[in-house]
Order: C-alpha cells, then sequence, then structure tokens
C-alpha cells in the first residue's frame, strides 16, 4: 500500500486562515509564558536597573528576598504591577513573531538541506525584529511601572507612565522637544541590537537540537516524549541566548529606566555603559543574571512547548 503523503499545513488551510491560527497559537504561547514569570521579570527589572531599595537584594538568594520584599510592601499585586503592559506587548509580539517565523523559515529552509546554522539563526533574527517598532512602546512603559517602588496608596498606572514620558519628551531639547513619542523608544536602537542574537540564538539552538533529537531517537521515543523535549530544548535554548547577550539586556533596561533621572534627555549607548560600570564594574552588566537565568529559562521552555502544543490543537502542525 503506497503510503500517504503528509498534507502541509498551507494545504489543509486557506493562507489567510492558516496566518491566524498561527498568531493565535504564538500569542497564546507568550501570553502564558509570561504570566507564569511575572514576578521574576519586576525583580530581574529592579536588579537590572540598580534600584536603590533594591541593591542589597543582589545576594545568591537575593531575588527570593525580594519577591518576598514586593509582597510584604505592595502586597501580591506589586509583583504584577505593569503585568497588563507586559501582556499588551507579549501577546502581539509572540503572535506576530511565531507567524514571522513560520513564514520566513518556509522561505529560507523549505528543505532539510537548507537548514544550516546561518539561516537558522537569520530565520529566528527576522522573527525577533519583525514586532519591535510596534510593541516595544509597551515594554518602555511596563519597566517604568515595574521600577516604581514608592510605597504611597496610589499605585502607578499604565496612563500615569504614559504621562510622565510624554512630560519627559516635551521638557527635552532637539527633535524629542518636537517629536515627544520618540521618548517611548528610549533604548530601542540597543534593543535592535540586542535581539538579532538573542532571538537569533534561541531559534538556532531550538532547531538544531530538535533536529538532533529526531535524528538520533526513535520515532516511537520521540512521540511518546515530544512535550518533554520541547520543554528541554526550549529551556537551553533561552540559557545560551541569555548569556551570551545579557549585558546588551542590562544597558537596554537602564536606558529604558533612565527617564526617571534624566527625564529632560536620552542618554545614549556610550554614557549608559559608563555609567554602569562607574556603579559596579564589569559585574554591573551581569546584575540579576541569577533570575534573568531562573525567569528565561521556563519563559522559553513554556512559550515554545506551548508554541508546539497550540499548534498541534489548531492543526497547524
Amino acid at each position: 500500500m503506497q503510503k500517504a503523503e503528509k498534507v502541509r499545513p498551507s494545504q489543509r488551510f486557506s493562507e489567510t486562515e492558516f496566518l491566524v491560527r498561527s498568531a493565535l497559537a504564538g500569542g497564546f504561547a507568550g501570553g502564558l509564558a509570561k504570566t507564569t514569570v511575572a514576578p521574576l521579570d519586576r525583580v530581574k527589572i529592579l536588579l537590572q536597573t540598580h534600584n536603590p531599595e533594591f541593591v542589597r537584594f543582589a545576594g545568591v538568594w537575593g531575588p527570593v528576598h525580594a519577591l518576598q520584599y514586593i509582597s510584604q510592601t505592595q502586597g501580591f499585586r506589586g509583583l504584577y504591577q505593569g503585568h497588563t503592559l507586559t501582556l499588551a506587548r507579549a501577546i502581539p509580539h509572540a503572535a506576530v513573531g511565531y507567524t514571522v517565523y513560520e513564514k520566513v523559515k518556509r522561505w529560507l529552509m523549505p528543505t532539510p538541506e537548507y537548514q544550516t546554522s546561518a539561516r537558522r539563526l537569520t530565520a529566528g533574527a527576522l522573527t525577533g525584529i519583525s514586532a519591535m517598532p510596534l510593541t516595544y512602546p509597551f515594554e518602555l512603559i511596563r519597566v517604568r511601572m515595574a521600577v516604581e517602588t514608592g510605597q504611597t496608596t496610589i499605585r502607578p498606572t499604565p496612563w500615569s507612565a504614559i504621562r510622565g514620558i510624554m512630560a519627559e519628551g516635551r521638557s527635552s531639547g532637539g527633535i524629542t522637544g518636537l517629536v515627544p513619542v520618540l521618548h517611548f523608544y528610549r533604548g530601542f536602537t540597543v534593543s535592535l541590537l540586542g535581539t538579532v542574537p538573542y532571538r537569533g540564538g534561541i531559534f538556532l539552538v531550538w532547531e538544531t537540537l530538535n533536529a538532533h533529537a529526531r535524528a538520533v531517537l526513535p520515532p516511537a521515543t520521540l512521540e511518546a516524549n515530544q512535550t518533554r523535549i520541547h520543554f528541554v530544548v526550549g529551556a537551553i535554548a533561552g540559557t545560551v541566548a541569555q548569556i551570551f547577550t545579557y549585558p546588551l539586556e542590562v544597558i537596554r533596561r537602564t536606558q529604558q529606566a533612565s527617564g526617571k533621572g534624566t527625564p529632560n534627555r536620552m542618554i545614549g549607548f556610550q554614557e549608559t555603559v559608563r555609567s554602569v560600570w562607574k556603579v559596579s564594574g564589569w559585574r554591573g552588566f551581569f546584575a540579576g543574571l541569577g533570575i534573568g537565568l531562573f525567569k528565561q529559562v521556563p519563559t522559553h521552555a513554556i512559550s515554545l512547548t506551548s508554541w508546539q502544543l497550540a499548534k498541534k490543537a489548531l492543526h497547524i502542525e
């Protein structure tokens, strides 16, 4: 009996329906992962930006004590401060990113012989930068809310953060004074630079290790343990990318939070590097790396695994 040819998703659905299903799968994966690690993300931002109130939590067990401190002083909701903005950015970013990856992967690597490391890295890099111009302002607003630690009865809101950023723009000189919306892109350049190796590295490791698993494991074993394999591979991919690109992330977060100290101008890349070095030396570029790994390992493990499960549920895998 002749073996039935596997039907590709693009053959099963119209192009529009495939894109919609792919976006739903990606958005679900991004939202689930970010919600799971939101408290860790806030602590990481506070450590990265060298918040004076949280400098004492820089030790090995510091992040755990920082989480307890936030719970005691700001309540459970304090752990998710700014999370609405996180989802507003993460869901469309993941939806667009994963969908773009599916299209770019099909374009760059239509057959197995085209699946080279360079092409995998390029596909991941294009995925990372695809949604950044649209979603970056949400990330900046979220960072501003996350670094707000004043113990007052008035909780920071997205609108108060937006008004503050716009006021910074209007008070500055030059082009940002004329176009204050540019202040929503503090740190955008370094973020763009960091996204290329970060996202590219994640998908490079993801595709390479999954291809290796398919090559060495029996089909029955692969089928029975597919979700576990995806979870482990996603964790490894996130770990590798995080370690190699972390200094750029520290610089980006510092620039994003800089409006609190320099509202009348946007600090540049070199000035940020000098500032971090002056405060903490080379170690400053790895501030919060422990919790960064503690956060990024489950983030990418959950995101990539739930993406695969969602694609399977929506019949596009």
